[in-house]
């Protein structure tokens, strides 16, 4: 059990910082409030997904660009590759305050997510809180001196495609739209968006 529980937090680790890289909420550490009994799910492929950022980047202090997934397609669960590059044009630390909207789209309309379990449209105080209780960084950040936690010096960081389990699956079937701003005090540290289609 203390294996299966440690592999879940590298993976949550992982996941955790794509919310704040990609507007994703997936990681968070109640990630399983948000997914189906894991003995009777049907796998979910991510059909389609795009990923900008909802500002110009000279008002941003994180640029994430560009971001991959793989493998094609992507099926959870299942494995999971992931590769990005980040740059950190300030250093960035506590509190890093984040704004999650997440939204599905039912008929022609978009459904605001409410916040359950601290799952869909949250705010959080200070998001590297949450990245404090991954305890440490999976290998391919650690091997590569990708940062996971707080404090993210200034600079510009690289994780070539890095591959993971992912267990359940972490979104029903269905068209999402992600939205994460993250601020630092009066500075915007970035705005993020994500459109997804899970079927």
């Amino acid at each position: 059990k203390s294996e299966r529980h440690h592999s879940w937090k590298m993976q949550s680790a992982v996941l955790v910082v794509l919310v704040a890289l990609v507007s994703c909420t997936i990681g968070l550490p109640n990630v399983r409030r948000f997914s189906i009994d894991e003995k009777h799910q049907k796998p979910v492929q991510l059909k389609s997904w795009k990923f900008t950022n909802c500002l110009p980047t000279s008002k941003e202090v994180m640029i994430a660009d560009p971001v991959t997934f793989g493998p094609d397609p992507l099926v959870f669960p299942g494995p999971l590759s992931v590769a990005f590059t980040v740059n950190f044009t300030a250093d960035v630390d506590s509190p890093l305050k984040t704004s999650v909207y997440l939204g599905k789209k039912v008929g022609s309309s978009w459904v605001k997510v409410p916040c359950i379990g601290q799952i869909g449209s949250c705010t959080y105080d200070d998001l590297c809180d949450i990245l404090s209780t991954i305890g440490e960084c999976p290998g391919p950040f650690s091997d590569n001196g990708v940062p996971c936690m707080c404090p993210f010096k200034k600079g510009s960081y690289t994780l070539p495609t890095s591959s993971f389990d992912v267990e359940s699956a972490i979104f029903p079937p269905g068209d999402y739209h992600g939205q994460a701003n993250l601020t630092m005090g009066a500075t915007v540290v970035g705005c993020y968006n994500v459109l997804a289609t899970f079927g």
